[in-house]
């Protein structure tokens, strides 16, 4: 039977300047990931990435790791959705990460704060009441993610194996799809996903069929490896 493994990317550069870049950290799950796919037996007809480097940066590290000769592939349908839209079409004023770190520092409890604000926004995105605040609404970010997804299943050949490393929101959304679930799935999902996870499709007759999501057996065999930002 034929296959998918979706792989959420290596930890990116939280709260730095250039944050779609992986950490250190982000370098070493990536390279776990890799490990981890070998040991399984696992040999990659086709990699694909999302359009992000830290998604690229990932399947390049796991496809070394491998020892596979695949080539990765992009699919900007893979990429992830643009956090700081959300967050700005919420509060306009924190296109100034100046004024943003200043009233969160004043909070004295600045993530907290941060992550109670960005679920706000996000439950406004996710709402689809204010669509033309975005240049990728909700429901527009949905539809991408499974026509790459569909596009992928009709192309994977018998028995073989594809590899996808995109992100949080993406995967989480591929999961709750097949799931029969809608936003409120997607929300809780996508916030507990891993860096360096595995979910696991087979593609059946009708289509994609969901086995595992966010197996992170492989990072938890190491101190310190599991993140989830």
């Amino acid at each position: 039977m034929s296959r998918i493994i979706l792989v959420r990317h290596g930890q990116a550069s939280w709260g730095k300047k250039d944050y779609d870049k992986l950490s250190d950290l982000g370098h070493e799950q990536s390279r776990a990931v890799g490990r981890e796919l070998a040991e399984r037996g696992v040999e990659a007809a086709r990699v694909v990435c999302g359009s992000m480097q830290r998604q690229h940066d990932t399947a390049v590290e796991l496809v070394g790791e491998a020892g596979w000769s695949t080539e990765v592939e992009t699919d900007g349908a893979w990429d992830e959705y643009a956090h700081s839209a959300i967050l700005t079409a919420y509060k306009p004023a924190y296109r100034s990460m100046a004024l943003m770190k200043a009233d969160l520092a004043r909070t004295l409890r600045p993530y907290r704060a941060f992550d109670e604000m960005y679920a706000v926004a996000t439950e406004r995105w996710v709402a689809g009441g204010h669509e033309d605040d975005y240049d990728e609404p909700f429901s527009a970010f949905g539809e991408r993610v499974l026509a790459g997804l569909k596009s992928l299943s009709e192309n994977v050949g018998r028995g073989e194996t594809a590899v996808v490393v995109s992100s949080a929101g993406a995967i989480s959304w591929v999961a709750a799809s097949l799931l029969g679930g809608g936003a409120p799935v997607w929300t809780s999902l996508q916030r507990v996903i891993a860096n360096g996870s595995l979910t696991t499709l087979s593609i059946g007759a009708t289509g994609p069929i969901l086995r595992t999501f966010n197996d992170t057996s492989h990072l938890e065999r190491v101190p310190d490896l599991l993140t989830t930002r």
